[in-house]
């Protein structure tokens, strides 16, 4: 069905801003529309009047607010030839399958174990992967068994991996509540002290912990020297390797084990103090390590690289961390000395200076006034650009025309954590409104008019680059697409789309189009820490 009217598919809590998006395909002209519940009672019309010329999808938009309607119930919304709306949700709990969902994704990319999530279920299989891998180079094996597996592939990889236990470990400290629903589906595991939701990000700790050497470095990644094709993980019998170690992997898991050692200490101490001590040696082995242009696939390897040419930001959110945990002043003063270098920002595997500023402002033991100013400073320039495009665009996403690129939901989330940031420095509903509007378009209020989160709403994505939802034939719910990506960077891409294509629009709901469809961790941690924080702060006044 073509669509003409957009919305977040899977609702609003009653007190968020909600906006409509009407494509205009006729009349040039502001759009009279109305919201009805879905007993077919019209409750609410209004004008769509803000007009929006839209480049990123190449078309004009009419934007209409409904925010007015708060009482809990089903509705769609429609307007005189643009037809109707998919049906969504008010209501207090709108998000809670939606969060259940997005966070089991990570049990169900478990490697090393069986997965049975329920008895019928076609995602369930035998444990995996749990040979001795070789160390790259040598005869050495080593067990690193466990872990998840990163994306529609089945390599692991540590920076990415660190990267996504921070945001789901931010998720936790903004939203306990929200995080204490989650119901384990392993239901023959005992979490012991562990809610179900940390037992789970200590799943992929315990994996990281394996991946350190003996000198407190971490080594990049292991996977087999080459993808598999898309069969069931327990089927893909190559050998698996073990690449050499990575400042970047070496940091990010240096501020990750100090960081989860502090959330970890009231719940189980042992465990907290394995990842203190873990911490502290991955730190002092940065000081060892160089590796000029970041890490490279060795030859004959060919899974992902996460090759990074900047290791700066890694160091940056590793001293701040660690600051943040031990308050030893050397920490502090690292970190001090990469800022007057200079300010990093970024929620990503490869920009992660966001989480240093984070941990620093965040600290609560002595840091630089000044230097704590500019770095707000900076955050709030950050937003505000952010907030500047959110506005100007007609699905109000913070992705600029260029901004379409391989993961751009990842950015459009990440981008909504940075404008969560800002509401937190100021309280402008402002950065909370852009913020929320990230989300609602990640959920259907997209030129697609699909929801990007497999398994929800009424039109969801079906077919994504991942291994297992391909070999069953049908997609594992709760999974983030990596949305259009204007490059065509695949074949499927480049056949299917044409050259010139709107970038908002360069998406490919097959199978094969990993530059369009793909999902990973990452992304998926993004999503539930930007969901984690928008639950709890729109559903307040």
């Amino acid at each position: 069905m073509y669509k003409r009217i957009f919305v977040n598919q899977c609702g609003y809590l009653p007190l968020m801003e909600k906006l409509v998006t009407f494509r205009c395909c006729g009349k040039d002209e502001p759009v009279r529309f109305h919201v009805r519940k879905s007993d077919g009672t019209q409750i609410l019309s209004g004008i769509a009047a803000k007009r929006v010329e839209n480049p990123s999808a190449q078309e004009i938009n009419y934007i209409g607010d409904f925010s007015q309607v708060t009482e809990p119930g089903r509705y769609d919304i429609t307007a005189e030839g643009y037809g109707e709306s998919d049906s969504f949700e008010i209501g207090g709990d709108v998000y809670g399958d939606v969060f259940q969902k997005a966070f089991r994704f990570f049990y169900l990319q478990r490697c090393g174990c069986a997965v049975k999530p329920d008895e019928d279920s076609p995602y369930s299989h035998g444990p995996c992967h749990t040979s001795p891998a070789i160390l790259y180079g040598s005869s050495r094996t080593k067990d690193v068994s466990g872990g998840w597996h990163d994306a529609g592939d089945y390599g692991r990889y540590v920076a990415p991996g660190a990267m996504a236990v921070a945001q789901l470990l931010y998720a936790y400290e903004e939203n306990p509540a929200l995080a204490g629903q989650y119901a384990c589906p392993d239901r023959g595991v005992s979490c012991q002290n562990l809610t179900p939701f940390l037992h789970e990000i200590r799943y992929e700790l315990d994996w990281m912990l394996k991946m350190q050497a003996g000198d407190g470095s971490l080594y990049h990644k292991v996977s087999c020297r080459s993808f598999c094709g898309f069969i069931p993980p327990q089927f893909e019998k190559d050998p698996l390797v073990i690449t050499p170690a990575s400042v970047t992997a070496t940091a990010d898991f240096a501020a990750v084990a100090a960081m989860a050692s502090r959330i970890f200490r009231d719940r189980d101490p042992g465990y907290a103090d394995v990842l203190a001590s873990a911490s502290r040696k991955a730190y002092e082995a940065l000081g060892q390590i160089e590796l000029p242009g970041g890490f490279r696939n060795p030859e004959g390897i060919t899974t992902g690289e996460y090759g990074d040419v900047c290791d700066k930001d890694e160091r940056y959110w590793a001293a701040a961390e660690l600051y943040k945990t031990f308050g030893e002043e050397k920490y502090r003063k690292d970190f001090e000395a990469l800022a007057a270098e200079r300010i990093f920002h970024g929620y990503g595997w490869e920009d992660m200076g966001s989480y240093g500023n984070r941990a620093y402002l965040t600290a609560g033991r002595p840091v630089d006034e000044d230097l704590a100013r500019r770095i707000r400073e900076e955050m709030l320039r950050l937003a505000d650009s952010l907030s500047e495009t959110v506005l100007s665009d007609g699905y109000g996403t913070s992705l600029s025309p260029d901004g379409y690129i391989w993961g751009s939901n990842f950015y459009a989330a990440n981008n909504g954590i940075h404008l969560y940031d800002a509401y937190l420095l100021t309280g402008d509903e402002k950065y909370r409104n852009a913020a929320a509007s990230q989300l609602h378009y990640l959920l259907g209020r997209n030129p697609m008019g699909v929801c990007y989160l497999t398994g929800c709403g009424t039109d969801p994505i079906r077919r994504p680059h991942h291994r297992p939802s391909g070999f069953v034939g049908r997609a594992m719910e709760g999974m983030l697409s990596g949305g259009p990506c204007s490059g065509r960077l695949d074949d499927v891409a480049r056949q299917i789309l044409p050259e010139g294509i709107a970038p908002a629009k360069a998406l490919v709901d097959m199978t094969g189009s990993y530059s369009t469809n793909e999902v990973t961790i990452y992304w998926n941690s993004a999503f539930v820490q930007l969901l984690a924080e928008m639950t709890l702060t729109c559903g307040q006044r």
